[in-house]
């Protein structure tokens, strides 16, 4: 089996992952589980995780925080201060890993958000929910799609999230809203990134006008992860995504960006052309 880290269980660089990976499933089986066996000996990572599993703050695997641990230092050695966006927050559980990652390691991290902090939630009446699910298109593409959620208080959540890790969510940088309201675009017209996470609609028309909106913010040499997106990989793993937000993320290529690292259904893309 190919062994992604010159340590098992060691906290690897950036580079590292990116210089040894391969697009095989052996290797994309062995990196996932190679970074979950980082978080859960790594204990910033594993306290944020069993806190995040313990009160259902959040979805995704346990090697996207071994990820995360390696991308934002290699951001922060590459550019110095980071600027770091997340569209679909959810209850918080990447921007405040984020947040406790630039306190541990000392990095200059500016994070922003994108999300409206509300949920979507189906009928109530089961009837209602199934006929509606038969008769309307656009309704079966969000229950299909994974974008059907609670309605709950999500600022609360989110900001008791950050709370309990010390941390301010006034520090966030924060457009409330959807990543396709006019106010919001207007607001980033200009902004760059160097990082961005996008992890909002997932429905193919959802995904792909994140990644063709917010994939040029991203400077040279930034990255563009994509979360859910990773059905055409091969692995026996892990859980793949979405079939929408995977067809999306074959555009992404084509706008400058050459896909260097996959951790399970999140997928690397570094900015390499204008």
């Amino acid at each position: 089996m190919p062994q992604t880290l010159d340590k098992p269980n060691a906290m690897p660089s950036f580079s590292s992952l990116v210089k040894a990976y391969e697009n095989t499933e052996q290797h994309n089986d062995q990196v996932w589980k190679d970074l979950n066996a980082v978080t859960w000996t790594t204990p910033e990572l594993a306290g944020h995780r069993k806190h995040v599993e313990a009160n259902k703050l959040g979805y995704g695997d346990p090697a996207f925080h071994g990820l995360w641990a390696a991308l934002l230092p290699a951001a922060a050695e590459r550019f110095g201060k980071v600027r770091a966006l997340e569209i679909g927050v959810y209850k918080g559980q990447v921007i405040s890993l984020w947040s406790l990652l630039a306190r541990a390691q000392a990095l200059n991290v500016e994070v922003s958000a994108i999300s409206p902090l509300a949920g979507q939630p189906a009928p109530r009446g089961k009837l209602v929910r199934i006929a509606r699910y038969l008769l309307d298109r656009k309704f079966r593409e969000q229950v299909v799609s994974g974008n059907i959620y609670a309605d709950e208080d999500y600022e609360k959540i989110v900001r008791d999230h950050y709370a309990y890790h010390g941390l301010d969510f006034n520090d966030v940088r924060l457009h409330r809203g959807y990543s396709t309201d006019a106010g919001i675009l207007s607001a980033v017209t200009n902004e760059k990134y160097h990082i961005v996470y996008v992890d909002g609609d997932h429905t193919y028309d959802g995904a792909l006008h994140d990644f063709k909106t917010f994939g040029p913010k991203v400077v040279k040499g930034g990255w563009l992860v994509a979360d859910d997106a990773s059905c055409d990989l091969p692995s026996t793993a892990f859980w793949k995504g979405h079939q929408a937000v995977s067809r999306a993320v074959r555009e992404v290529p084509a706008m400058g960006f050459k896909n260097v690292l996959n951790v399970g259904h999140n997928r690397v893309y570094e900015r390499v052309a204008d």
